[in-house]
């Protein structure tokens, strides 16, 4: 039979009254009953939130977005202070230019090298002759020979005019005095004579004139033929300069073709000096001579010398830094490279190689601005004028040139050296 434990009735509780105290409650006593909460069913009811009497202040929100133009402001003024501060602070730069010096010398070096086989090369070219000459209308000129066959002397006058078979006139340049005939061997005599017409028609063969003249038993024959007659005219010649000219060109190519070809036969780490070369020249036409043109031909013959580079710059590098540490004192560096010209070449002894080579050896040595001049130097030149700071500076050895650029307008460099900077410029 189930039993069920009903809740027991509650004790009724008066109101207390207004002159008594509130009694203490009475412990509660619970039943025992299952700890499972209880489930109240029903509908929620969302209650809307309190609004504000007109009474009570509205809380106002931060203005955050005034941050923005803030920020904004803040960087430009740092850039700008960045860019003004500099600006407005007293600095300088001085910008030193320090001496150089180029020091040459001269040495002779022995080194080994080999005898190449010599080698010849040919070419030839054609150029327009321009030489110009005018040549004004020439007579011809010739001889006559008067035969005589009277027992006595006999003289015939200068000027004498004689006429060819071709009807060509020649006149006597002198008297002719013809001796007396000695049978059977005739007397005679040979004048000079000329043709009275200019150019080429005054060229008479031979024996164009054959016939007796002037005198008894006298025959007048010009037994050579009359030459010399020119028309007038313009013509080209060769001149010196047109064989100049076109020698020039062909050395010029073959001097080329030679050395690429000397080149070929070294070997590798060898360079190539060009001991001698012999050039010839032959022409067709000589200096003077009428051409339209001439053909010039030239033939080289060179012979060169193999040697190894490396040694050569070796040995001649050592000779210049001593003479330079000597000449200018421990201050001064080199600068760039060391520059070795082979000025003379002479072979000793072809079969052993052996060359002797006069070398110029150059090189530049520079002043060295070290940490510690420059210190020194910053201390010396602040607080001084631009011009007492320069003539400060130049009065070093060892500075060449100076310049000063300061800012903010001012004419006196900064006090502190810290805000002087010092620029060390190279020429080469």
């Amino acid at each position: 039979m189930e039993t069920t434990n009903e809740p027991e009735p509650q004790a009724e509780i008066s109101e207390p009254t207004s002159t008594s105290q509130p009694e203490p409650p009475e412990p509660e006593t619970t039943a025992l009953a299952s700890t499972e909460p209880d489930v109240i069913e029903g509908e929620v009811i969302v209650l809307d939130p309190p609004k504000p009497s007109e009474d009570q202040p509205i809380p106002k929100q931060k203005p955050y977005w005034l941050c923005i133009p803030f920020t904004i402001l803040f960087c430009l003024l740092f850039v700008a202070v960045s860019f003004l501060l500099p600006l407005l602070t007293p600095s300088a730069t001085v910008t030193l230019i320090p001496v150089e010096r180029t020091i040459t010398t001269f040495a002779a070096i022995q080194v080994h090298g080999r005898q190449l086989a010599p080698l010849t090369l040919m070419q030839s070219t054609i150029v327009a002759a321009t030489g110009k000459m005018h040549q004004t209308a020439t007579r011809a000129t010739g001889t006559i020979t008067l035969y005589s066959g009277l027992l006595s002397s006999q003289t015939i006058a200068e000027g004498t005019l004689f006429t060819g078979s071709d009807g060509v006139q020649v006149v006597t340049d002198q008297a002719a005095v013809i001796p007396a005939a000695n049978p059977p061997i005739e007397g005679q005599v040979t004048i000079s004579a000329h043709a009275l017409v200019t150019g080429t028609q005054g060229n008479i063969p031979a024996y164009d004139i054959n016939t007796a003249c002037c005198a008894t038993s006298v025959v007048a024959k010009n037994t050579r033929a009359f030459t010399g007659g020119q028309p007038v005219r313009d013509f080209l010649i060769v001149t010196r300069q047109d064989i100049n000219n076109a020698v020039t060109s062909l050395l010029v190519t073959l001097s080329r073709s030679e050395d690429a070809a000397l080149q070929a036969q070294l070997y590798s780490g060898e360079e190539l000096i060009t001991s001698s070369c012999d050039p010839h020249v032959s022409t067709d036409h000589k200096i003077g001579d009428e051409a339209k043109q001439v053909s010039v031909t030239v033939s080289v013959t060179c012979s060169g010398i193999a040697y190894v580079a490396q040694n050569v710059y070796a040995n001649a590098t050592q000779l210049i830094p001593a003479q330079a540490n000597k000449t200018l004192g421990a201050d001064y560096r080199l600068m760039g490279d060391i520059q070795v010209t082979i000025v003379q070449v002479k072979v000793i002894n072809p079969r052993q190689g052996l060359v002797s080579l006069v070398v110029q050896v150059t090189g530049t040595w520079v002043y060295q601005m070290n940490p510690n001049m420059q210190e020194h130097l910053l201390h010396l030149i602040s607080g001084k004028s631009k011009q007492q700071a320069i003539a400060t500076l130049l009065s070093f050895p060892g500075i060449a040139g100076v310049q000063i650029t300061l800012k903010g307008g001012n004419q006196t460099l900064p006090e502190d050296p810290r805000s002087i900077t010092i620029v060390v410029v190279y020429r080469n």
